[in-house]
């Protein structure tokens, strides 16, 4: 069995299960696939992102839910106002906005590289000398836990959860 994501002529998204490839090409020119949203058998597959699995992938944390990104806070009133978040199954419309928006997010973290200090895990303790004038206003990028992030707010510190793409291969 194979599961596809289909779309119909009016951009409806759903799934279907075929035999086979073959099986899916049968149906669909004999008129037996139908879209359950609006009963048209114009019905294509859509667009898919492969499910791949690596070690890589497998042993991750996932600190976003299952996005496969990993979280950056940043520190900058500067850089709050700069952000703005693949996708398997979508309308390929929605899948170009998609890598649009990755473009963005890459483009986001660049600036965030070149124009920031990364702190790594120290964030919390640089973002808190920062604010008390402890140390000198800059813009930082690092990591923190939930507790961390939860202290930073009760004390009134405004930081900026980013999610963080892989590297592009």
């Amino acid at each position: 069995m194979i599961k596809y994501q289909l779309c119909c002529n009016h951009d409806h998204s759903f799934e279907g299960w075929f035999p086979s490839s073959s099986g899916f090409d049968e149906q669909a020119a004999r008129g037996l696939v139908e879209c359950p949203h609006c009963g048209s058998v114009e019905v294509r597959r859509a667009l898919m992102a492969p499910n791949l699995s690596s070690p890589k992938t497998r042993k991750s944390a996932r600190p976003i839910e299952d996005s496969g990104l990993e979280s950056t806070d940043v520190a900058s009133p500067a850089l709050a106002s700069l952000g703005q978040g693949p996708g398997q199954g979508l309308p390929p419309a929605a899948v170009e906005k998609m890598h649009e928006l990755m473009a963005d997010m890459r483009q986001l973290q660049s600036k965030i590289k070149s124009e920031c200090r990364d702190v790594g895990t120290e964030f919390a303790e640089e973002a808190r000398k920062i604010h008390y004038g402890e140390a000198e206003a800059e813009g930082i990028y690092g990591t923190t836990t939930q507790e961390e992030r939860d202290a930073l707010d009760e004390e009134g510190i405004d930081v900026v959860d980013i999610p963080w793409l892989p590297p592009e291969n």
